[in-house]
């Protein structure tokens, strides 16, 4: 079973919000933007879920 701890979580959560930096840039800069708009929502709630659970664990 694989655990997760706060240094893991935060590793991972670091990580969404960088790719959600680079695809909120990819929409202006690319010409397939409905692509990249759905890759954007998707990696930001992710981002946000991880955030919230990383907060839960250290609380």
């Amino acid at each position: 079973m694989v655990v997760l701890d706060h240094y893991t979580l935060g590793y991972i959560t670091f990580g969404l919000m960088s790719l959600s930096m680079l695809s909120g840039a990819f929409i202006l800069l690319s010409k397939k933007r409905q692509f990249w708009i759905k890759i954007h929502i998707l990696v930001s709630v992710l981002a946000y879920l991880f955030m919230v659970w990383t907060i839960w664990v250290v609380r």
